[in-house]
């Protein structure tokens, strides 16, 4: 099939989209957008993009793209994948898709009126440990899952010299950080029905000025449970992995790479990692995505993480907020 086109606005995160340029994914960068100059002709001349803007407006009306990839600012998302959409482009967005309940209500109104994909990319659905795990989940390894946690534990004091929006805007930290587990969770054991949240400012980060440490308990519909910890003040702790992912079944527990079923019968580790040379770790997550991507767009393949699920997503994590606040149970909303 003929190599599709994509529309890059945001080169912080973004950036690792370019690794698709040059491999064997059937998706090339051609054109960019980004609010600094210095770092978009940078980027446009390291990879040979002669297309190149500080102007969202002007890349969605590129006429030789197929899919715009949105990697700038959360706030900013609905506002330009409505606009992308419009445009009648594919639309890739980092997470979280959007950042309200009416701005998701929008998003997915526009999505099936176009008939366009959209893709959030949720980056922990591409790494290869957890789609070994789901996988085995699947399979009835360990038998119906009753509980899962999931963790991202992350020191963003470089990532806030890098990106200073994230201390500006401020972002948010749980729609801009525990989205990550909480898709995680979602994955495994479906749509969340409520939450409880503590958070705190940890003052690790002098600059950040809101929570940016928090613990949730969740309940899913299935009427089984879970924990997120989402811990972005802190300094991080030796060992400790950014990214995991416990599942527990009355046959056995998947955690990370390893496998234990019940009688003390254990199931190797990983001998055998799947690479997209030369990338690893989050580039090589992206590559995935935009695997993925393709797929939907020539194939006809149903997103991982589509508008709704992008919405259940923003949902979940507000009413995390709204029982942080009131420091009660929250109910989560999933019809949209």
């Amino acid at each position: 099939m003929e190599e599709l086109r994509l529309g890059l606005a945001g080169l912080g995160h973004g950036a690792t989209l370019l690794g698709a340029n040059g491999s064997d994914v059937p998706i090339e960068v051609t054109a960019l957008c980004d609010t600094n100059e210095e770092l978009l002709q940078s980027a446009a001349s390291d990879y040979g993009i002669s297309s190149a803007t500080t102007d969202f407006e002007e890349l969605i009306a590129l006429p030789d793209i197929d899919i715009v990839g949105i990697y700038t600012p959360g706030p900013l998302h609905e506002r330009q994948i409505l606009a992308a959409l419009d445009a009648g482009k594919h639309v890739m967005v980092t997470k979280s898709m959007v950042y309200s309940l009416q701005e998701a209500e929008r998003v997915v109104e526009a999505v099936d009126r176009s008939g366009m994909v959209l893709l959030v990319t949720q980056t922990m659905r591409g790494r290869h440990d957890f789609m070994d795990a789901k996988r085995a989940c699947d399979a009835g390894m360990i038998g119906e899952p009753f509980m899962a946690e999931a963790h991202y534990v992350h020191d963003l004091r470089p990532v806030y010299e890098r990106t200073t929006w994230r201390v500006e805007m401020p972002q948010d930290l749980i729609l801009g950080g525990a989205c990550h587990p909480i898709d995680l969770l979602r994955w495994f054991m479906g749509d969340i029905a409520e939450v409880h949240c503590y958070g705190l400012r940890s003052g690790v980060s002098a600059d950040y000025p809101q929570e940016d440490t928090f613990v949730i308990n969740v309940k899913f519909a299935s009427g089984m449970i879970g924990r997120v910890a989402n811990f972005l003040g802190v300094v991080h702790p030796a060992g400790v992995p950014m990214n995991s992912l416990t599942v527990y079944g009355p046959k056995g527990t998947i955690s990370d790479n390893t496998m234990r079923l019940d009688a003390d019968e254990w199931l190797p580790q990983r001998t055998r990692v799947t690479e997209f040379p030369p990338h690893t770790g989050h580039s090589g997550e992206m590559m995935v995505m935009l695997r993925h991507m393709a797929d939907c767009v020539q194939r006809g393949a149903k997103p991982w993480v589509g508008a709704r699920e992008g919405a259940r997503v923003v949902s979940t994590c507000l009413s995390c907020w709204d029982s942080l606040r009131s420091g009660a149970t929250a109910q989560v909303r999933n019809e949209f």
